[in-house]
């Protein structure tokens, strides 16, 4: 059972990968090109720099390369993911399969990528130091570390709160209890701001300061569709997994409440 629900998991990833690089290609894409056009300014307009040789052309990053990220991104994602579901199902209520794997998606949604990213935008090509990228890479990985073992606590504080309270005092209980832990996560993290509009002098000839600020709407264009991005796959993997979940366990007469065991628990 857990191995069927794995192969399934993987699907909807691969069927996220796909709708991913769609969105990507179409909303986040023209950001990252005006993004790499900026710096190739700032480079050989500004400081004069020598044209750096052009290893994976641009053309094959925002296709081959793109979808290529996206489908691995998705077949990784979407077996984790079954994996969360088959320890998850029957233990967070009476949820079908499907509302199981929808609120899986949400809560994944929020704790791996939504809550770190408030906290640590995404940047396009040619903002940030490289000097600086290991320790930023670092403590993002610690703050999503710590956003995903809030949620898993937060969830299980729901369950423990559920026969006491009731289901929605239960969850916003838990919910505000993750806001909490996550607000001390973002003041005791350190802040980083990389935009790059003083990294060059005022005045450079004929070039002013105007000229050489990244543009606030390009930023702006591709932090949105980095959301848009893991909304659209997370999505996408929660209602598909759901789907094809429920085809499996359904026939198999499977029906676990909110006591039952878990099918990773049956299973292993």
């Amino acid at each position: 059972m857990v191995g069927s629900l794995l192969v399934r998991g993987m699907l909807a990833g691969v069927l996220a990968g796909i709708v991913g690089f769609a969105f990507a290609h179409t909303f986040a894409e023209p950001s990252i090109d005006s993004a790499i056009a900026f710096e190739e300014y700032v480079e050989y307009e500004v400081h004069h720099e020598a044209p750096e040789v052009e290893l994976v052309s641009r053309s094959l990053q925002s296709t081959a390369g793109l979808i290529t990220g996206t489908l691995l991104y998705g077949v990784s994602v979407g077996g984790l993911f079954a994996l969360v579901f088959t320890a998850a199902y029957g233990r967070i209520g009476r949820l079908s399969a499907r509302g199981t794997s929808a609120l899986l998606g949400l809560l994944a949604f929020i704790a791996v990528y939504l809550a770190p990213f408030l906290k640590y935008p995404a940047n396009p090509p040619s903002v940030g130091n490289e000097e600086t990228i290991q320790f930023r890479t670092a403590i993002y990985l610690v703050l999503l570390l710590a956003s995903v073992v809030a949620m898993v606590f937060a969830v299980i504080l729901q369950c423990r709160l559920l026969p006491r309270f009731g289901s929605w005092n239960a969850t916003l209980l838990a919910a505000a209890a993750y806001v909490v832990a996550m607000a001390f996560c973002y003041l005791v993290f350190p802040g980083i701001n990389e935009v790059p509009q003083a990294e060059v002098p005022t005045v450079i000839g004929a070039v002013t300061d105007a000229d050489v600020t990244f543009p606030p709407t390009v930023l702006w264009t591709f932090r949105v569709a980095s959301i848009g991005l893991q909304a659209v796959m997370w999505t996408t993997i929660g209602l598909v997994f759901g789907a094809l979940a429920e085809r499996v366990l359904q026939p198999s007469g499977v029906r676990l409440g909110g006591n039952a065991k878990s099918l990773l628990g049956q299973h292993v």
